[in-house]
């Protein structure tokens, strides 16, 4: 063979492999595609504020805190005119909770996530597991929420926590249902319990109620009405921005957030700044009288300034007064009392001669400044100090955290707003960027004509559980924003092409797709030159999803 067609051949040969490269990968991507991964854009924003559907961003002029505002289903363009109050409810800061008429402003898409497909072929889901999977009202359309109960359970949503009840198969008939559920027998075999998170999830579940590194400018709210949102007793003051707060030394005082007013009490309900309007629903999404949310994480840089320093964190649930005392020395206090009936217009503590729990850590350094947290989640407590969970109060049985909750939901009148404090005494300290944030809140609204939404306060739903057919069991799903999500509890048609004996509310098996676990592509970025388009993905916010 000649030198010339030797150089052909080779050629010829670096062409077929480069084809058959090529041929190859076109093929592992529909096969990755088909049977392990697929990408999913997130059209709205039924789990915002963690995962977006198509949104706007900014900066509130008010505070400068950063947060996105959902567009409606019915809003899908590019850009909507807001500046007046004909176009719609204006953009609420979750913080300073200032009314932002941005005007025209350009849409981010919504997020991008990838889904493990068939992982439930190895592994069972599992609660608060955010899934994909094919709406049971529109079998062509793809939803994504989190999932919360799984097959043979009882579910209902009470004051904003999911409580659960793992059934059994009584009647020996092979499927677990509302019949197992009615024998004499479950009162006792399946108490209620309470669904409580594992700490990633719950770290990520936390949403802004107000950050004191954010104060926002009087001058932008009518008469200058803005109040500071901690206020101080004696012994206390406040640095000329209002970020940094410092105690005197003498005696004690107190810094209390907020007040009993109406506006006070607002920042404890489930009203979600990503929200356009309250939501699809009749009726109001949430009742202000009983929907206050006590799950709440208050934090603080504090440092001590001397060895006789002592500070305590403090908040409350219903009439339950939980407290922290931190002292330098490192003594650590957990301490309840129970709020007292409101004198000379000032709501008091009456609390218990003995402390709940004591424990000894190694002693603060004077002047060494400390990260705390004191978290109430799902009735029970925890207390951290730079980053480490250094004290876990008693955790409340599910069974008796149900009928407590339910005896106070029947009780007349309105629940108490929520009490936040820090107090100082003994000795002089500094705190700084104060932080107080709430969990999220799962409602119980009403079907359109009137009725209990599925799996709601006062109407429980059972997931069936099929023991000799997997493939017909049923989930039930939520979506993290809970006041304007269409989900599980509002579900009313259903798909023609769902199997025969579809149980309204609930997600079959055979409708799983698999499980969201990255967003490979956050609402993207706008070139100053050709800003109509999000062409470059959001880096900083690429993230697993928890």
């Amino acid at each position: 063979m000649s030198a010339e067609e030797n150089n052909t051949a080779q050629h010829i040969g670096a062409a077929r492999e480069t084809f058959e490269s090529i041929w190859i990968a076109i093929v592992m991507a529909f096969v990755l595609r088909a049977f392990v991964v697929e990408a999913f854009v997130i059209p709205t924003g039924s789990m915002a504020p963690r995962l977006m559907g198509q949104h706007w961003q900014f900066d509130c002029p008010a505070c400068g805190y950063h947060y996105a505002f959902g567009l409606t289903s019915a809003g899908n363009q590019a850009t909507i005119d807001i500046s007046n109050p004909s176009a719609g409810p204006p953009a609420i800061c979750p913080n300073c909770h200032y009314d932002y008429r941005f005007g025209r402003a350009y849409a981010f898409s919504g997020d991008r996530v990838l889904v493990l497909k068939y992982l439930y072929q190895f592994r069972q889901p599992r609660p608060w597991d955010v899934v994909v999977f094919k709406n049971p009202q529109d079998n062509d359309v793809n939803y994504i929420k989190r999932l919360i109960g799984l097959p043979g359970q009882m579910i209902e949503i009470v004051h904003g926590d999911i409580f659960f009840r793992d059934g059994q198969d009584f009647n020996g008939d092979g499927v677990i249902d509302q019949r197992d559920f009615d024998d004499p027998r479950a009162a006792a075999g399946c108490p209620w319990q309470l669904l409580r998170k594992q700490p990633a999830t719950q770290q990520v579940m936390w949403q802004i109620i107000f950050d004191n590194d954010y104060q926002p400018d009087p001058s932008f709210f009518a008469g200058n009405s803005w109040k500071p949102c901690w206020t101080g007793g004696p012994g206390w003051s406040s640095s000329t921005d209002g970020r940094e707060f410092n105690f005197a030394g003498k005696g004690a005082g107190e810094l209390n957030f907020a007040g009993d007013d109406r506006e006070d009490r607002s920042r404890f309900l489930p009203i979600y700044a990503y929200n356009l309007h309250p939501g699809r629903m009749d009726v109001p999404p949430y009742d202000e009288r009983v929907d206050v949310n006590y799950d709440l994480q208050l934090s603080a840089v504090y440092q001590p300034q001397s060895e006789g320093s002592r500070i305590s964190l403090q908040t409350s649930s219903f009439n339950d007064v939980h407290q922290i005392v931190l002292s330098a020395d490192g003594t650590l206090v957990l301490r309840h009392g129970l709020l007292e009936e409101p004198a000379n217009g000032q709501a008091g503590v009456r609390w218990d001669e003995k402390p709940v729990e004591t424990v000894k850590i190694p002693p603060l350094k004077v002047a060494q400044e400390y990260q705390l947290a004191l978290t109430y989640a799902e009735h029970a407590l925890t207390f951290w100090i730079d980053g480490k969970c250094v004290l876990r109060g008693p955790q409340k049985p599910g069974d008796q955290a149900y009928a407590q909750t339910k005896s106070r939901l029947a009780s007349p009148g309105a629940l108490p707003t929520p009490r936040v404090a820090i107090a100082a005494q003994e000795g002089p300290c500094r705190l700084r960027h104060l932080r107080l944030e709430g969990d999220a809140y799962y409602t119980s609204p009403s079907l359109r004509g009137g009725a209990r939404g599925q799996g709601t306060n006062g109407n429980p739903i059972v997931l069936r559980k099929f023991l000799n057919n997997s493939d017909l069991d049923e989930f039930f799903v939520l979506g993290d924003n809970s006041p304007n999500s269409l989900d599980g509890r509002l579900w009313e048609t259903q798909a023609p092409t769902l199997r025969e004996g579809y149980h309204m509310g609930t997600v079959p098996r055979y409708n799983m797709i698999g499980k969201a676990f990255f967003v490979y592509w956050p609402g993207g970025y706008r070139l100053p030159f050709y800003p109509s388009l999000p062409l470059a993905p959001n880096v900083g916010r690429m993230r697993l999803i928890r």
